[in-house]
Order: C-alpha cells, then sequence, then structure tokens
C-alpha cells in the first residue's frame, strides 16, 4: 500500500493514523486506529494496528478490517 493509498483508505472508513514523538533510538511507531461498525447481529469492532511505518499501519489494519467486514457478510 502506498501513502497516497493508506491515507485514502483511512479517510474513507473514518480511520485516523498516530505517530509517536520521535525516539532516541531512531524508530518510530506508527498506529492506525479504525472502527469496523455494527451490523445487526454484530457489536462494533474496534482496530488498533501499530506499523514502523504508516503504510505498514494502514496495511494491516486494512487486512484485519476486512477480514472482521467480511464475517459480517458471511452470516447474511
Amino acid at each position: 500500500m502506498r501513502s497516497e493509498e493508506a491515507i485514502a483508505w483511512l479517510r474513507r472508513v473514518g480511520g485516523q493514523l498516530y505517530r509517536n514523538n520521535p525516539h532516541e533510538s531512531g524508530r518510530n511507531a506508527w498506529v492506525a486506529v479504525v472502527r469496523v461498525p455494527r451490523t445487526e447481529g454484530r457489536a462494533g469492532t474496534l482496530i488498533i494496528a501499530v506499523g514502523s511505518t504508516m503504510e505498514e499501519a494502514a496495511e494491516t489494519a486494512a487486512g484485519r478490517w476486512r477480514r472482521v467486514a467480511g464475517r459480517a457478510e458471511q452470516l447474511h
């Protein structure tokens, strides 16, 4: 997932992206937070994904989001 795709996907699903303050070690942590909406028969799900880049965090969140949303679709 490229940067532009990550940002576009997060905007589409109403997600947020956070970055830690630069650490002395030079390592960064990015956190993508998205919510899979509630549907009939299933509570909403909060997904928190961490990565060393924003793309990695967003891609991990997107994969989890698809799995949860896919399960909801299979129930109907």
